[in-house]
């Protein structure tokens, strides 16, 4: 009997759309914002807004596939959908990843300053987020930083430069970095202890936040990720200069797969410091 129920159940999940809803929290419950929600290799998902809760909803047969949630600073969790679907809203709490802190030493006599990615930016380029099914929240720009492998930087800052700003309300963005992989491409997983989300209000100009605090440091080539954390970013209201030479990597929700663009790819700069 139960095995019957179930093999409906899927079937069900296979006729039409799916709704996929809950509330992220940490062991305090205390709501964790901003967390990716999606289907892995797909571009289907979302975050979760500034408390904890995530809906959204998935077409066709998706009851094998699995369902990835990921926080910076937590560990992730993994589901079948159809057993995430037993439950009408779903309540996860994730628990914090161990993280070792690298200690970093830089002696002031020695230190030595440089930027990484695009210094110079190509003012008359927009360029902007993919939407995914419903909106741009998730969606991620990322260009190639280009640091020496086995050279350790401390990054210090991130730059880029609004081109147009339309929008009345400030937006809100999150910088992620991720490890080049063996085909240079950005891993899955960022390299961040935990998140750099920032606000910006500029309807045109340089934009430069400072990342001293966060202690961000590497030994190899990593990608420089702007991701939109707004439901809408339409590029006719809002872009950033891009320049036309330089590869783009993209993917319009979390678990996405990127992928590779000839031209376009942001003007994205970090300032690192290392010692000589």
């Amino acid at each position: 009997m139960k095995l019957t129920i179930f093999c409906v159940f899927i079937a069900a999940i296979c006729l039409g759309q799916v709704k996929i809803k809950g509330i992220i929290t940490d062991k305090e419950e205390r709501p964790i914002a901003f967390v990716s929600i999606g289907i892995i290799g797909r571009s289907i998902g979302t975050l979760s807004n500034e408390n904890g809760h995530f809906e959204f909803e998935l077409d066709g047969d998706h009851a094998k596939d699995s369902l990835k949630i990921l926080a910076i600073g937590y560990k992730s969790l993994t589901f079948l959908v159809s057993d995430f679907l037993k439950e009408k809203n779903r309540k996860l709490i994730l628990e914090p990843a161990p993280t070792e802190l690298e200690e970093v030493v830089i002696n002031s006599k020695k230190i030595k300053y440089e930027y990484l990615g695009n210094k110079k930016y190509t003012k008359n380029n927009c360029s902007g987020f993919v939407k995914n099914n419903s909106n741009w929240k998730g969606s991620e720009a990322a260009i190639l930083a280009g640091n020496k492998v086995g050279r350790r930087v401390l990054i210090e800052s991130f730059g880029f430069f609004v081109i147009q700003n339309k929008y009345s309300d400030s937006l809100v963005f999150r910088l992620m970095f991720y490890e080049a992989s063996e085909k240079q491409f950005p891993r899955l997983r960022t390299f961040l202890r935990k998140p750099v989300i920032f606000k910006v209000s500029a309807k045109q100009g340089e934009v430069i936040i400072n990342l001293k605090e966060y202690n961000i440091t590497t030994s190899k080539d990593f990608f420089i990720s702007l991701e939109c954390l707004m439901d809408e970013m339409d590029i006719a209201k809002f872009c950033y200069a891009g320049a036309y030479a330089t590869p783009s990597f993209v993917k319009s929700s979390a678990f996405e797969r990127w992928n590779k663009i000839k031209g376009g790819g942001g003007d994205f700069n970090v300032k690192v410091s290392y010692d000589r």
